[in-house]
Order: structure tokens, then C-alpha cells, then sequence
């Protein structure tokens, strides 16, 4: 069971209805209310007069006529009588109860009416004074009262009692974990790039722990957006501020070539190289700021996707021969998705160029989709380099901006490392996914899922 919204429910409602079950098998029957109260006293002036004519009859006849009237009155009520004198013996029976005797003494000692205990009223001893100033006690051993048994009654008030504990629990369980819903929720939505959600219930009053613990994870959220969107305004202003002296870098190469000897153009051809690099730096720096930008600023279309694919890869397959390589487009399956073209164009040719230069001479580069059918299936690309591979525990490092798998920065060995970066973020647009893995038989293995368009 992994829900905790289930498991709280039901340990609730397991321990409530064990409790009432419980309560009600091994709770004690008599209450000393004012019922009960009112029956003792009726059982109390009936033993009374039944002690008063057994004292009056014993003093009058002695034994003679006792046993007949205790008899009599047991036919007609169901209760036994003994008859004790003032010392505690008894009088014109062969025998009573084993607590008979000592009940009379506590009625003697007492001088009132007395039970034989809380929970058990089967005896009453009545104490009573004879014509000659006589003490006697008559103890009457009541009839033990059999209470019928009512399974539809007993069920019924069952199942009234577990329906109540089971809907408090429900409104228990829903009242703790709630926050706990709210926080998941608002941690998969900044997981998916949505950095303004936040799990605070407007509404809800509550000051307990949860709370601020949802305070404290809004707090953070609000921390952690204000950080991104001031880098990603940092990266921005600070490329489109490299802009402009590159552009004046470029204008002053021109002028230097037209002024410089021959002997001066290997000098230059190195920076116009370099400035060509570092303007595809900063180009690439302002694609990733803008693909971490508010998403509702790119437009959205239905398109084709093979017909996507098949352009990108003819662009690859022209580069990669200088490598003496090709790219192939294997598959024929089409689907329309729906997102930008060209954003995830550039999703596409960075994964090709990041695939192109490493797969090995001679090799190609393969490119394969596969299209789900209905409105909620995923079309999968999957592009597979027959390169060297790369570690398992490195795989998830690759989507990181400016992380490269060789430490050494030079331009020969893979770029300046955001290209893929570029990549999982132009499929995180498109809500898709993308993955990198090493394929069989060696080489790596890229495959970007973009949900397919429904409508």
C-alpha cells in the first residue's frame, strides 16, 4: 500500500472500530442512573414487607410456619428467602448462599438495605426488627435476569457506530495528507519547468506543522525562481551585450584584410575563426535563455513530424561527410505533433551534431521514430551513434549546460557543452522527454518522446 492518504484512512478506522467493538463487548450493563435507582428502591420496599411478615410469623410461631411462607413466595416470585438472626445465624432453613450469611452481617453492622455489589444484585439483605426489639435480616436471592439476545439490534447499532468512526477517519485522513497532495503536486509542476507553482491553499487556516511546511516549500519555490530568472536574464543581457563588439570585431577584421599584406592572412583567418566561435557561443547561450523563458512567449502549431525529421537529417547527413559518415532516416512512420517546429528543430540538430562527432569514421548515424497510436500516445525519436559510448553513471550528467564528458576544452574533442542542454530543454517545451542511453553493441543512444497531437 503506497498511498498514505489509505493508509492513515485505514489504521483510523481499523483502531476505531476494534475500540467500539471492544467498548461494547466488555462494558458493564448496569448504570446507576435514575432507573435503576428507582428499581432498587421498588426491590427494597417489596424485600421489606416480605422481612417484616417472615420476622412477625417467626416471633408469633417460630419455625413452624417459616419454611411454608418462604415457599409460598418463592412459587410466586422466583425468589429464594433466609431468614438470619442478630448474630448472623440462620433461622428455619438447612442452607443459604455462601455470601448469604456475610451480606446479613454488612446489613446488620449497617442497619439498611444491602446488595451484594455493584455489578451483581443477585442477593438483597433486608435487616428488621422484631416485636421484642429482636434484630433479623431476611436475605432475598433474586431471580438472575437472562437479557434476550437481539442479533439484527446488536448489528445494527455495529454498523451505525462503524459507519460514524469510518466517515470521521475519512475526514482525517483527508485533512492531514491534503497539504501533503498539494506539496506533490507543486514539486512535479517546478519539476516540469511551471517555476510560479506553489502548494499553499489560500483559503485554508490552518497553523500546524504541515502548514509551514508548506510555507517553507513556497518560500523556497518563490527563492528558486527569483535565482533562475535572474540568471537566465543574466545570460541574455550578457549575450546580446558580446553582440555588439563582436559585430565591430567582425566590421574591423574586414578592414584589416583589405589594408594587410598577404603575409598578415593567417593571423586573421584565426580570428575571423574564433569570432566565429565565440558568435556561436553566445548564439547558442541565447537559445537556452530563451527556452527557459516564460513558454507562453513561442507559438504552438500542428505539424507533421517525419517531414521535420527528414529535413534535419539531410542538413547532418551533408555535414557528417566530411567525416566520411552519413545519417540515415530508417524509419517511414509519420505522426502529427503539436509544439514549435522550429524549437524542436533545434532539439534535432543538436543531438545529430553532438551524434556526427562522435560516432566513428565510416559509421552512420541512424535516426529512427516510432508513433503511438491515440490522443494520449508519445512519438519517439531515437537517434543512435556507433561512437565510443559513454560511462552509466555520466548519463544523466549529459544534459547539463557546459558539462562535457572530457575535461580537456578543446574545440576538437565536443564543443563547449550546450548542445544537448539546448536539446532537453527545447523537448521540455513540448512536454517530452529525452533520454540518453548506452546502445547494444556499443555507441550512444538519444531518444526524445514529444507527446502527439490529440486533436
Amino acid at each position: 500500500m503506497r498511498s498514505l492518504f489509505l493508509k492513515i484512512f485505514i489504521s483510523f478506522w481499523v483502531s476505531s472500530v476494534l475500540i467500539v467493538s471492544l467498548t461494547l463487548l466488555t462494558s458493564e450493563r448496569p448504570r446507576f442512573d435514575q432507573a435503576h435507582m428507582a428499581w432498587r428502591s421498588m426491590v427494597g420496599k417489596a424485600i421489606a414487607m416480605d422481612s417484616y411478615e417472615v420476622v412477625k410469623l417467626y416471633d408469633e410461631q417460630g419455625c413452624a410456619n417459616v419454611p411454608q411462607y418462604l415457599m409460598a413466595l418463592n412459587k410466586s416470585t422466583q425468589v429464594r428467602a433466609f431468614l438470619f438472626d442478630g448474630r448472623g445465624g440462620l433461622l428455619c432453613s438447612p442452607a443459604a448462599p455462601a455470601e448469604g450469611r456475610e451480606l446479613a452481617k454488612r446489613a446488620l453492622l449497617s442497619g439498611e438495605i444491602e446488595f451484594l455489589s455493584l455489578s451483581d444484585e443477585r442477593l438483597v439483605a433486608q435487616p428488621t426488627l422484631g416485636s421484642a426489639g429482636s434484630h433479623y435480616v431476611l436475605v432475598a436471592e433474586m431471580p438472575r435476569p437472562v437479557p434476550p439476545f437481539r442479533p439484527l439490534e446488536s448489528a445494527k447499532h455495529l454498523l451505525i457506530a462503524v459507519s460514524i468512526s469510518g466517515l470521521i477517519c475519512l475526514l482525517l485522513a483527508r485533512y492531514l495528507t491534503a497539504p501533503i497532495a498539494r506539496l506533490r503536486q507543486a514539486a512535479q509542476q517546478i519539476a516540469g519547468g511551471d517555476l510560479s507553482a506553489r502548494a499553499a491553499d489560500g483559503n485554508s487556516k490552518r497553523r500546524d506543522e504541515v502548514a509551514e511546511l508548506v510555507h517553507d516549500f513556497d518560500s523556497m519555490a518563490a527563492r528558486l525562481e527569483s535565482l533562475i530568472h535572474a540568471q537566465n536574464r543574466l545570460i541574455s543581457n550578457i549575450s546580446h551585450e558580446l553582440r555588439s563588439p563582436l559585430a565591430r570585431l567582425s566590421l574591423a577584421l574586414g578592414l584589416a584584410r583589405q589594408s594587410s599584406p598577404d603575409a598578415a592572412s593567417a593571423p586573421l583567418d584565426r580570428i575571423e575563426r574564433e569570432t566565429e566561435r565565440l558568435n556561436e557561443l553566445i548564439g547558442r547561450l541565447l537559445t537556452l535563455a530563451r527556452l527557459q523563458a516564460p513558454r507562453e512567449k513561442l507559438p504552438k502549431t500542428s505539424f507533421p513530424l517525419a517531414e521535420l525529421i527528414r529535413e534535419v537529417v539531410s542538413d547532418a547527413d551533408f555535414e557528417a561527410r566530411s567525416r566520411n559518415c552519413q545519417v540515415h532516416f530508417q524509419g517511414s512512420e509519420d505522426c502529427t505533433v503539436w509544439g514549435n517546429p522550429v524549437v524542436l528543430r533545434s532539439a534535432l540538430e543538436n543531438v545529430l551534431r553532438n551524434a556526427v562527432r562522435y560516432t566513428q569514421e565510416g559509421t552512420n548515424v541512424e535516426v529512427a521514430v516510432t508513433c503511438a497510436n491515440g490522443s494520449s500516445g508519445k512519438a519517439v525519436i531515437a537517434v543512435r551513434d556507433h561512437g565510443p559510448g559513454v560511462p552509466e553513471e555520466e548519463l544523466p550528467n549529459l544534459f547539463r549546460p557546459f558539462y562535457r564528458l572530457d575535461q580537456s576544452r578543446e574545440r576538437e574533442t565536443g564543443g563547449v557543452g550546450l548542445g544537448l542542454a539546448i536539446a532537453e530543454q527545447a523537448v521540455k517545451f513540448h512536454q517530452g522527454g529525452i533520454v540518453a542511453k548506452n546502445a547494444p553493441g556499443g555507441g550512444l543512444q538519444v531518444e526524445i518522446s514529444i507527446p502527439m497531437d490529440g486533436g
